[in-house]
């Protein structure tokens, strides 16, 4: 279990109202609920309730969403929901990669409040003792079976009497269950609970009983931004996403008294809706927004990188960092002090890093997140509570914003919603499967989100990048590109002296001194991206992007800082 923070949710039962405290208005001490770690717990728009129920009658026949649901990300292979009703986990939603579909894996109180008409498997009196205490059920203790099952489906186990006593997977198709031998269902959850639904609920009423934990997080938070900003003496920004976390950090910066500028980092793989909530957000509340814009860059890279995986992520270096770092040097040369919407519960590295820190890829920003402590679904009652317009992709079944092709997605969200440019994507990615030879799960299970092979795929694949240097073309830029080494002095065509190191390009290049280092150079030379990263880290102003690629000016003083983050380098 991955634990990044307190686990928040609690629950009135007298009210039955989630809390993000431990004791309700109504005086009664608050249950703790019982979910998987991390608990960044999010509410349930329409859109995914009517997704939970159309699973659940797919499955089962019936199916039951009262107003208020929540849902709770938890570790999967792929996209994993605690879909929590009445304080309770009801059951998992879960995208099946294999399947390409939605799956429901039900809890038995919730399924007891049901009329299961299908998915259903009937033990006898004598299995019942033994898969209420430990037992999966076996075949020789069915005694009915929905013949529709198929052998992996979610089945509900009843006694002879309909109620529900179990649930899990099915180990057989259902026509073979009875009268067979072996395990019929696989238990996941036992037991016998009285089915009860609890007293509605709004959102409203919910976001009422909690205004006072949001209203005393603001405050502190309100402090917070006062003492960073008094304390650097910098000038201030929200790097705005168009996502509710930076939203929400803008919400905050503003009830703080602040009217900060906006940066936007466009890397031209943003969704319509982020780029129009984006304009949108800086029209309402008057600000400045200063976008930085990668344009095609992503296009124009990815067949020098290959494609973007979890494990090797250059396109968030040469389409956004460099972008920043680019945007950053241009307006705020002295420095800036840029609030950002990140959180704890988002992942182990931004739990480990705490509210303030600096970007070693954005030479200049101090970065400070006033929400690095909040649960998503403190920031949507804080949404709520302000009536703030957030990006509509979050009523899509997004439960976050990204580029529309970012590798650390779930399949789950390119089945719910395909950008119109994701034939070019596609385009490529059946291009590089058929040169590095790849199995076809590497495109059907998405596999391709990782450079190596993740254990749960049980896929062998191996990607190989030998560097090639294409000199011819490219002698101007090597030779410009020398000057990072040292004082360059051409003895004759394709033979030069570096500061004192002799190289010789031709089909082996051959260097006196310093080879691992020339050869670099050389090789960033030739596939520079000019994605504005060394830019940034030039104290000099030595570094300039000219048609597209970067140029080194006389004034270098061979301080090779700029080959520390060159993502040329380190990504190949």
């Amino acid at each position: 279990m991955i634990r990044l923070g307190k686990l928040a949710l609690h629950h009135c039962d007298a009210c039955n109202t989630p809390l993000l405290k431990k004791t309700c208005s109504c005086g009664e001490k608050a249950r703790k609920v019982a979910i998987t770690p991390p608990g960044d717990i999010r509410p349930a728009f329409e859109f995914d309730k009517r997704l939970i129920e159309k699973t659940i009658e797919k499955q089962f026949g019936d199916a039951w969403m009262p107003e208020v649901v929540i849902l709770n990300a938890t570790p999967a292979i792929d996209r994993k929901d605690e879909v929590i009703i009445d304080g309770k986990v009801a059951g998992n939603l879960v995208y099946d990669i294999w399947e390409k579909c939605f799956k429901f894996q039900p809890r038995p109180w919730y399924v007891s409040l049901l009329k299961i008409k299908m998915g259903y498997v009937v033990a006898d009196d004598g299995a019942l003792p033994y898969i209420l205490k430990t037992a999966n059920l076996m075949a020789p203790g069915v005694k009915e079976a929905d013949e529709n099952i198929r052998m992996g489906d979610e089945v509900v186990v009843l006694d002879k009497e309909g109620n529900v006593v179990a649930t899990g997977m099915a180990k057989k198709n259902g026509k073979e269950m009875v009268g067979s031998k072996g395990m019929a269902v696989k238990i996941r959850w036992r037991g016998v609970e009285e089915a009860k639904k609890g007293k509605k609920i709004t959102w409203n009423k919910v976001l009422n009983e909690n205004e006072d934990v949001i209203l005393s997080m603001i405050g502190n938070e309100k402090r917070f931004i006062q003492n960073t900003i008094e304390k650097y003496g910098l000038p201030y920004v929200v790097s705005f996403s168009g996502g509710k976390d930076s939203l929400a950090t803008l919400l905050l910066l503003l009830d703080a008294g602040y009217e900060p500028e906006l940066l936007f980092l466009n890397t031209g793989l943003e969704f319509d809706e982020t780029v129009n909530n984006v304009y949108e957000t800086a029209a309402k509340y008057g600000l400045e927004l200063k976008e930085g814009k990668a344009g095609e860059k992503f296009w124009e890279a990815i067949d020098f990188f290959g494609i973007p995986a979890r494990d090797y992520r250059w396109c968030c270096k040469t389409c956004k960092l460099g972008v920043a770092a680019m945007l950053i040097k241009k307006y705020y040369p002295h420095g800036v002090l840029s609030f950002i919407g990140q959180r704890r519960y988002e992942s182990q590295h931004r739990a480990e890093h705490g509210k303030i820190w600096k970007n070693p890829w954005v030479h200049g920003q101090i970065a400070a997140s006033p929400i690095q402590n909040w649960t998503a679904m403190h920031i949507w009652l804080y949404l709520f509570m302000k009536k703030a317009k957030w990006n509509p992709l979050y009523e899509q079944g997004f439960s976050r914003i990204g580029c529309w092709l970012c590798p650390a997605s779930d399949m789950a969200e390119f089945h719910l919603k395909k950008h119109k440019d994701w034939g070019r994507f596609e385009e490529k990615l059946q291009k590089f499967a058929t040169k590095h030879k790849l199995p076809k799960e590497w495109l059907s299970l998405g596999l391709w989100r990782w450079r190596k092979p993740p254990r749960w795929s049980e896929i062998k694949y191996e990607i190989k990048a030998e560097r090639e240097y294409v000199i011819e073309g490219n002698e101007e830029r090597i030779e410009n590109f020398l000057k990072i080494v040292g004082d360059v002095k051409k003895i004759e065509e394709g033979e030069y002296e570096v500061g004192g190191i002799r190289v010789r390009l031709g089909k082996e290049i051959e260097i006196s001194e310093k080879e691992e280092l020339i050869k670099d150079v050389i090789y960033r030379a030739i596939n520079c991206v000019g994605c504005g990263v060394c830019v940034a880290k030039c104290s000099q102003n030595a570094i300039s992007i000219i048609n597209g690629r970067a140029y080194i000016a006389d004034n270098c003083i061979h301080c090779l800082q700029c080959m520390d983050e060159c993502p040329v380098i380190v990504f190949r």
